[in-house]
Parts: C-alpha cells; sequence; structure tokens
C-alpha cells in the first residue's frame, strides 16, 4: 500500500512540476510577443521621426515668408525650398486621420498618419500615409521667446515647434497595445 501512495504522490508531484513550467512557458510566451511588438513600434517611430525631421528642419529654407501655411495642434503645414528641386518651392503637411479607418483593429484609438507633399504653384496633393497605428499625434508652437501659442495659432509668430507623437499596435497583447513614443522640439535655422 505504501508503494502505490509513494507513486501517487511522485505523480502528482510531476504533473505539478509539469503544470508550473507549463504556466511559465506561457507567460514568458505572453512577454516575448509584447516585446516584439513593442520593438516593431519603436523601429516604426524612428522611421516616421525621420522622415517627419528632414521635412520640418526645412522650413523656411529659402523662402522670404509664409513659412508655416496652416498650424494646429493636430495639423502641420509648412513651406521650404527643398534641396533636391530648386524649380519651384515645397510644401509639406502632417496630419493622422480619423480612428474609423482603422476600426477593423482592436485599438480604439489607432489612426493613419498622412503626409501630402507637393509644390507650391501645383496647389493640393494627394495625402499618402506615412504610417499606420499613430495614436497621438500633437503640435505645439512657440513665439520667439520660448511662450506656447494658443489657438488660433499666429502663424507668423511660430519661431520653432515641438512633435509629440505616440505609435501603438492595433493589437491587444497582455492587456495593453504596446507603444512607443517621440517627442522633438524643432528651431528651424530658416525662421526669422
Amino acid at each position: 500500500m505504501g508503494a502505490i501512495i509513494d507513486i501517487v504522490a511522485s505523480l502528482t508531484l510531476r504533473a505539478a512540476i509539469v503544470l508550473a513550467v507549463l504556466n511559465m512557458t506561457i507567460a514568458l510566451q505572453g512577454k516575448l510577443s509584447e516585446k516584439t511588438v513593442q520593438a516593431n513600434m519603436f523601429s516604426l517611430v524612428t522611421t516616421v521621426s525621420r522622415v517627419m525631421s528632414v521635412d520640418l528642419n526645412l522650413v523656411g529654407n529659402n523662402i522670404a515668408s509664409n513659412y508655416f501655411t496652416y498650424a494646429s495642434q493636430d495639423t502641420i503645414e509648412v513651406c521650404f525650398q527643398d534641396p533636391s528641386n530648386l524649380n519651384k518651392p515645397t510644401w509639406v503637411k502632417y496630419f493622422a486621420g480619423p480612428t474609423s479607418e482603422l476600426s477593423a483593429t482592436a485599438n480604439p484609438n489607432d489612426r493613419k498618419l498622412y503626409r501630402a507633399a507637393g509644390t507650391v504653384a501645383a496647389g493640393t496633393a494627394t495625402p499618402a500615409v506615412a504610417a499606420i497605428g499613430v495614436s497621438q499625434l500633437k503640435f505645439t508652437y512657440y513665439d520667439v521667446s520660448g511662450n506656447t501659442l494658443s489657438a488660433p495659432v499666429n502663424k507668423s509668430s511660430i519661431k520653432s515647434f515641438k512633435v509629440y507623437l505616440v505609435m501603438a499596435s492595433g493589437d491587444l497583447i497582455n492587456n495593453v497595445y504596446p507603444a512607443a513614443e517621440w517627442t522633438f522640439r524643432f528651431f528651424p535655422p530658416n525662421i526669422n
């Protein structure tokens, strides 16, 4: 009888160990998935920030005035002379679309980031999707003294501006939407 009890106890202990290892493996797999998606978000934010930085650092380049054609908390439209196209001034616009465009994702706050670019003489251009998964995009504008400009922004008073961007996954992983953020304050040297 004692041998049967020892065997049952041994099997119970082994089952408990297998369950503990299985639970630990599942938890580690969930964390690995979350960290992988977050790393992808960091990579996406890095790519988007580089593209935006190239455009936004050129604000006012070889332009006498009207550096900003539109400036609000959620949209920025700037003008500059693109060094690769010296024939005509260029304008670039950044804004996030509505959340309804990505209603198929689990994240209720993700949107598309749009970039429209063209020459000033040609007028408006069709916006292209620069990224998917923007959960926050905010522009803050400052005057020559570093004071925040309130809405409606007086475009001729803008001397610097800040971009705040948060990219988040469309999928819920471990009860969170893995995200990455970027914030940068631009002091374009070409603005008088």
